[in-house]
C-alpha cells in the first residue's frame, strides 16, 4: 500500500476522487494523505481511505479508462448519494446516543426498523 506522490500519474485519479467523495459517516472531505493505493487490476483501482476526522476506514473501487470521466463504483443509488451529501456530520453526541440506545434496547430490531426497511 502506498501514499500518493504529487508527481505520479495516480495523483490525478486521487484528485478526481477527492472532488467527488466524502466520508460516509461524518460527511467530511478527504485529503490526499487520507488515501492510499492498495492495488490495480486492469482498469480497476483499489484504494483505502481513512477519515482523519472520525477514523472511519473504507475501500474504494474506481474504474478508470483513458480519456473517460472517472466512474465511482458504489452500491448506493444516485438519490442515496445525494441524500448522504446533504446530511449533517455525525457528532460525538449522536454516536453516544446510538450506543446508549442499543445498550439498553431489549426488543426486536427487525420490528423496530421494519418501516425503514420497507421504504415507508
Amino acid at each position: 500500500m502506498s501514499r500518493i506522490d504529487k508527481d505520479s500519474p495516480e495523483y490525478d485519479l486521487v484528485r478526481q476522487l477527492l472532488e467527488n467523495i466524502r466520508c460516509v459517516v461524518c460527511s467530511r472531505e478527504y485529503s490526499e494523505s487520507d488515501v492510499a493505493i492498495m492495488g490495480q487490476q486492469e482498469d480497476v483501482w483499489i484504494l483505502m481511505v481513512s477519515c482523519r476526522h472520525c477514523a472511519t476506514q473504507g475501500i474504494i473501487l474506481a474504474m478508470v479508462k483513458e480519456d473517460e470521466q472517472l466512474e465511482v463504483l458504489t452500491d448506493l443509488t444516485p438519490e442515496e448519494l445525494e441524500r448522504v451529501k446533504e446530511l449533517p456530520a455525525v457528532s460525538t453526541d449522536d454516536v453516544l446516543d446510538v450506543y446508549r440506545f442499543v445498550r439498553d434496547f431489549d426488543g426486536d430490531f427487525r420490528e423496530l426498523f421494519k418501516e425503514d426497511l420497507n421504504g415507508t
